[in-house]
């Protein structure tokens, strides 16, 4: 059986700052703990967080986890974290990459309806543009997105 090693999230970027401002500029990035829940299954934030608050009360924080792949882009996953009753907001959800942490946008405007939510996707300028044309994103449709 394999272990996999726990390890701390990177850094928080420019990117991922920029990427948070497009998504809620009333907020800002912040790491929170991973603490995988009992019976919690990997993949399913929004219903091991509602199973968290219903044995261990606290309540649900809907939000973004952010990470940035390097050179290419900066991509927020929509989620739940558990905030607990003392205020701490905890990733009960357990994770295959061995983070013990996570970088996560709380963001007060949006709700889980039970559909899925397409992730955020921010190009980072380095990049040739997504679109194929062969222009520096910057000049493409960085532009367009600035």
């Amino acid at each position: 059986m394999s272990m996999i090693k726990s390890r701390s999230a990177p850094p928080i970027t420019k990117g991922i700052l920029k990427l948070a401002r497009q998504i809620d500029a009333t907020s800002a990035p912040d790491y929170v703990a991973v603490e995988p829940g009992e019976e919690c299954l990997p993949g399913r934030s929004f219903q091991n967080v509602t199973a968290m608050v219903r044995l261990h009360r606290g309540s649900v924080q809907h939000g973004w986890r952010l990470r940035e792949q390097a050179s290419a882009y900066v991509e927020g996953e929509f989620m739940a974290v558990w905030r607990r009753l003392d205020g701490a907001l905890i990733d009960v959800t357990p994770r295959a990459d061995g983070l013990n942490e996570i970088i996560f946008l709380a963001d007060s405007r949006m709700q889980w309806d039970g559909e899925d939510v397409e992730p955020r996707r921010m190009m980072l300028h380095e990049q040739p543009c997504y679109c194929g044309s062969g222009m520096p994103y910057k000049i493409c449709h960085g532009l367009a997105e600035d």
